[in-house]
């Protein structure tokens, strides 16, 4: 037995190695697979990846936010044990539908591995974030590489990849906000690559994942409609409603409607307060303070509301003349895309109240895919993960001491929150006055010529 194991594990071994290190065709169950393509550049990104993907993984130990893990742990282990298909009946869990086959996924790893109990259950734990993380890196290589060099589309991606506030969020905090941040990506480049159901299907498997992904639903209803196309608009609706049914059915009791209305209420309300430890507008205000206290009549939970609903419709607007003027000259504006979509999720985590400390996670990853072409996205990537990273640091003790708060009229709290504020009204002035491009402006056939191997770097006109 022991034998035949060893002959496996040996066969196994010069498969892979074969796939990641020869560009000789491969036989696989009778059929001739030619990973030729893995040759050279291929390969020099996949180092970088897999040493992202280690050096995360090395982080694993490092005590994160111990309320989290637990909540993850028995998540883990009763889906594991149970399924599924039961798991909303036997435990609380306010998480969207697509984590419980995640939990069940990697539970049965855990289980299967016996790790419940043991300290090396961490690595079970922190595992999908981290895979996720070093997926969503590969997707921007991907989007830059069509448009850049191979050498910046590289350099580019390393930052995302190495970045130490996402690798915080997963490696060491422990949380999934890179997960719907994967998806979120992904829908992004599908809409911008002309792929608008599919681009549809990954934002509805976002906000399966993290309700917090609605914060660009107004940008991707808007590019949908932009197509001017009612047979893919009602495509995407039918696949996108179709998928939510596919995630939502097996493990929900009654209509699948009121179940994921019911989850999303139950994390919603349960944080009414301005806000839930996140350095933002309403960190001046206090931490952990009711959001049903009322200025001017009105109360700050409806304010916050208000001016994400402002940001949103003036941010819109001035994409609607980006893509006008675009049409009539025939230049790309992807970049005012991203743009948006970089403002709309900075907007959600200063301007709302419930708002939680690891809700900016998402902005990382449309900023380094912004970072050759514009200009302002520079500094902005700098300065947010600083922020974002001393934000977490900082907050991470006292989630640990016991769910203490901390202190009002912190002065380190303030001095994050300002710089945040100061972020965030430049990116103000940026929307009125449009980025500036990193190169020349392009048009839609030279944007068509740069997605050739090597082609030369350039700016899209934003």
């Amino acid at each position: 037995m022991r034998t035949q194991r060893s002959n496996s594990f040996a066969a196994t071994t010069h498969f892979f190695t074969t796939l990641l290190f020869q560009t000789t065709p491969v036989r696989f169950e009778g059929a001739t697979i030619n990973f030729s393509f893995l040759k050279g550049d291929t390969k020099v990104v996949l180092y970088v990846l897999l040493s992202s993907l280690a050096a995360r993984i090395f982080l694993f130990p490092v005590q994160g936010c111990a309320g989290d893990l637990a909540a993850f742990a028995s998540w883990f282990k009763e889906a594991a044990e149970h399924g599924p298909l039961v798991f909303y009946q036997i435990v609380y869990c306010d998480y969207p539908p697509l984590n419980v086959y995640i939990f069940w996924a990697f539970g049965s790893l855990g289980s299967w591995l016996s790790l419940f109990g043991s300290s090396a259950l961490v690595y079970v734990l922190k595992l999908p974030s981290t895979l996720f993380d070093t997926a969503t890196a590969g997707l921007i290589f991907v989007f830059l590489r069509k448009r850049l060099s191979f050498n910046s589309s590289l350099l580019t991606t390393s930052f995302y990849a190495f970045n130490p506030a996402t690798i915080f969020n997963g490696s060491i905090w422990g949380q999934f906000d890179a997960i719907y941040t994967f998806f979120l990506v992904a829908s992004l480049i599908l809409i911008i690559d002309s792929k608008p159901t599919l681009s549809a299907m990954a934002f509805t498997a976002a906000v399966l994942t993290k309700p917090q992904s609605i914060a660009l639903a107004p940008l991707i209803i808007f590019l949908l409609i932009q197509k001017r196309s009612w047979k893919t608009l009602a495509a995407s609706v039918v696949t996108s409603t179709a998928l939510v049914f596919m995630v939502s059915a097996p493990v929900s009791l009654n209509n699948p409607a009121n179940f994921l209305v019911n989850i999303y209420l139950k994390g919603y309300t349960s944080y009414s307060v301005t806000s839930a430890n996140a350095f933002n507008l309403w960190a001046l205000v206090g931490l952990w303070k009711p959001d049903a206290q009322t200025f001017l009549s009105v109360d700050l939970f409806k304010i916050g509301w208000i001016m994400f609903g402002a940001l949103t419709a003036f941010s819109l607007f001035c994409l609607y003349k980006s893509s006008y003027r675009a049409e009539k000259s025939g230049y790309t504006f992807e970049i005012s895309v991203l743009f948006t979509a970089f403002v709309l999720l900075f907007g959600f985590f200063m301007l709302p109240t419930r708002i939680h400390e690891r809700y900016l996670f998402p902005v990382f990853s449309v900023l380094t895919m912004m970072l050759p072409f514009a200009k302002e996205a520079r500094p902005l990537y700098g300065i947010l993960t600083f922020t974002y990273l001393a934000n977490l640091a900082y907050v991470l003790p006292f989630l640990n001491a016991g769910n203490s708060q901390i202190p009002n009229g912190d002065p380190f709290v303030y001095a994050i929150t300002a710089i945040n504020l100061a972020a965030f009204a430049y990116t103000l002035t940026v929307i009125i006055r449009k980025p500036k491009t990193a190169g020349p402006p392009i048009s839609s056939q030279v944007l068509e010529n740069a997605k050739q191997p090597f082609a030369g770097e350039c700016g899209p006109r934003c």
